[in-house]
């Protein structure tokens, strides 16, 4: 990290960061399966890994997650995982017409804490119609002396 200078002229270290966007325009995984992102809108720190869909932090502390999904003649259910637990949920269903739907949450994140977003609809239903998936992440304040 770099160094910086308080208002007394001292030394302190540079507040870590971590934050994440990505998106995808592809039906949603089988059931229970972590959604893999295709597009990183922002991922500088590289903490978001586009091969598993899984988020992994490194800077212990309060994140904000949240998730964005457009639907058109198509139903879904999501899960935001934290360690394989869900801590929030959505579902929604248009037959239609389109359809906003999004979530978020803030978690306190620890050594080996891993977050993502998981499909909860069998494949049949989640094939149906078009999808586009937005999830981002980022470090609101780190767990650090400086």
């Amino acid at each position: 990290m770099a160094e910086r200078k308080d208002f007394l002229g001292k030394n302190c270290s540079s507040p870590p960061k971590s934050a994440f966007a990505v998106k995808v325009s592809d039906p949603l995984p089988a059931l229970s399966q972590p959604i893999v992102f295709k597009e990183a809108l922002h991922n500088d720190q590289d903490r978001f890994n586009l091969t598993t869909g899984v988020f992994t932090y490194t800077v212990p502390g309060v994140y904000h997650f949240g998730f964005d999904i457009e639907l058109f003649q198509h139903a879904m259910k999501l899960g935001l995982m934290k360690n394989g637990t869900q801590v929030l949920e959505k579902e929604a269903q248009d037959k239609d017409n389109y359809r906003h739907v999004s979530g978020n949450v803030s978690l306190q994140l620890t050594m080996g804490d891993r977050v993502w977003l998981e499909s909860k609809l069998d494949t049949a239903e989640s094939e149906k119609g078009l999808t586009e998936s937005m999830f981002f992440g980022c470090l609101l304040y780190g767990n650090y002396t400086g």
